[in-house]
C-alpha cells in the first residue's frame, strides 16, 4: 500500500510538473515567447564563435563557408574532436539556468540535417552527411529532455541547414558556397520531410519541446512554390502521427512583409502554425543616425506588424546590432533603442527570439549580437 501511495504521489507530482511547463502556455497562445537563439552551437558559424577550437588553423575563406567546408578541410581525424569540444562548451546548463533567471521563457536552437546521422533519401549516393562531425544529437537530447525541462524553458528547434542548402549561406552549411540546390532535387525535399518528422517524433512527448521552425531563411533562386509545398507536406505528415507541436513557416528572405503568405496555412484548416520574420536594423540602414534608426523601428511596427493578418507572427531573430552610422556610444541612448525594439515587437502575437545568446569576446565591451552581454550590462531590460 505504501509503495502504491508513493507511486501515486510521484505520478501526481510528475503530472503537475508537466502541466505547469511554460511550453503549454506558449503553444496555446496564452503567452508570447520571450526567447533567445542558441546560435553557433549545433550549427557553427565562424563569425560569432571565433574563440572555438574548431577554427584553429582553418583559413578564413574556408571557415566562413560553414561546417561542410570546414570539415572537408579538417577531415574526421582532426575535426571530430574539435566539434565535440565546441558542442560540450559553447552552451551548457549554466547558460539555460541564466536564460531562465533573466525572465526568458524559450530558446530557439539551430540544427543541421546531418544531426540524424544518416540520409533517408540519398538517392544520388553522394553521402554528404558523412562529411559532418557526428555526435550533435546527444546535445539536443540533453537540452530538450534535461536542461530546458528542469529550468522551465521551452525549445523551438530551427531546421537551419537543409540538404543542398536553401540559401547558400554558412549557416546552412552550403556544400557549394553561395549555391542553393535544395529545391532543385527531389531527394533534398524528401530528406527535409523525413528530418522534420524525425525531430518532431523524437521529442513529441518531451515536456519542453515547443515545436519546429520548418526552414530558416529560404532565398531565391530556391523555388518558393517548392518551399510552400514542403511546409504543407511536413504539416500533414507530422499531424498524422498525432503530434500537435507548433510548426513555423518562413517566407522568402526578401518577402518578410504583410503581402506575403498572409493567406497560407491558416486556421482552422491548419492549427498551431506560426509565421516567422527576422527584423534586423543593421543591414539596409547604412547612413541612418541613431534617431533615424529608432524612427525606422517605430515605422516597422506601423507598416509591417500592425497590418499583418496571417498566422500568429513570431520574430525568430533580431538583435541590437546597428550600422556604423548609428554607433550608440551613449548608454542611455542605446537603452532607448533596445526599449523601442521591445515595445514595437509587442505587435508580434507570438513574441520573439533574440540573435543570439552569446558571441566570442562578449565578456567585455558592448556587443549588440550578444543578448547576455546586453542583459548583464543593463543595455536591454526585459
Amino acid at each position: 500500500m505504501q509503495l502504491l501511495k508513493t507511486f501515486c504521489l510521484g505520478l501526481a507530482a510528475l503530472t503537475a510538473a508537466t502541466a505547469e511547463h511554460v511550453k503549454f502556455q506558449l503553444r496555446n497562445g496564452q503567452l508570447p515567447a520571450r526567447a533567445v537563439n542558441l546560435g553557433g552551437w549545433l550549427v557553427a558559424e565562424h563569425w560569432m564563435t571565433g574563440s572555438s577550437p574548431i577554427w584553429n588553423g582553418v583559413p578564413d575563406d574556408v571557415a566562413n563557408q560553414g561546417e561542410f567546408a570546414t570539415m572537408k578541410h579538417l577531415g574526421h581525424g582532426n575535426g571530430d574532436w574539435r566539434f565535440e569540444q565546441h558542442r560540450a562548451n559553447w552552451i551548457t546548463e549554466g547558460d539555460i539556468r541564466e536564460i531562465a533567471s533573466r525572465g526568458l521563457n524559450a530558446v530557439r536552437v539551430p540544427i543541421g540535417y546531418w544531426i540524424m546521422g544518416y540520409d533517408p533519401a540519398d538517392w544520388s549516393n553522394h553521402e554528404e552527411y558523412k562529411i559532418f562531425a557526428p555526435g550533435a544529437l546527444k546535445y539536443l537530447d540533453t537540452l530538450i529532455n534535461n536542461w530546458a525541462a528542469r529550468h522551465n524553458v521551452a525549445v523551438i528547434v530551427s531546421l537551419h541547414a537543409h540538404k543542398g542548402s536553401q540559401n547558400g549561406r554558412d549557416h546552412s552549411a552550403a556544400p557549394d558556397s553561395g549555391k542553393k540546390y535544395w529545391s532543385k532535387y527531389a531527394e533534398n525535399i524528401e530528406n527535409s520531410v523525413a528530418w522534420a518528422k524525425f525531430i518532431a517524433g523524437r521529442y513529441k512527448d518531451s515536456d519542453a519541446f515547443l515545436g519546429l521552425n520548418l526552414m530558416n531563411k529560404p532565398e531565391y533562386d530556391t523555388d518558393p512554390n517548392v518551399v510552400r509545398s514542403y511546409f504543407e507536406r511536413a504539416y500533414r505528415e507530422i499531424r498524422a502521427t498525432g503530434n500537435d507541436c507548433v510548426l513555423i513557416t518562413s517566407p522568402m528572405l526578401n518577402e518578410q512583409n504583410p503581402g506575403s503568405m498572409a493567406n497560407f496555412m491558416n486556421f482552422p484548416a491548419f492549427y498551431n502554425v506560426w509565421h516567422d520574420w527576422h527584423p534586423y536594423f543593421v543591414w539596409g540602414y547604412d547612413g541612418k543616425n541613431e534617431e533615424q534608426l529608432i524612427d525606422a523601428v517605430k515605422q516597422y511596427g506601423r507598416t509591417n506588424l500592425a497590418p499583418w493578418t496571417g498566422n500568429w507572427l513570431f520574430l525568430g531573430e533580431w538583435s541590437m546590432a546597428s550600422p556604423g552610422s548609428a554607433p550608440f556610444r551613449d548608454d542611455a541612448q542605446f537603452r532607448r533603442y533596445g526599449q523601442t525594439l521591445l515595445d514595437v515587437f509587442q505587435g508580434a502575437h507570438q513574441g520573439w527570439s533574440y540573435w543570439s545568446w552569446k558571441v566570442s569576446g562578449d565578456e567585455n565591451g558592448k556587443n549588440g549580437w550578444s543578448m547576455r552581454n546586453m542583459l548583464r550590462n543593463g543595455h536591454l531590460r526585459l
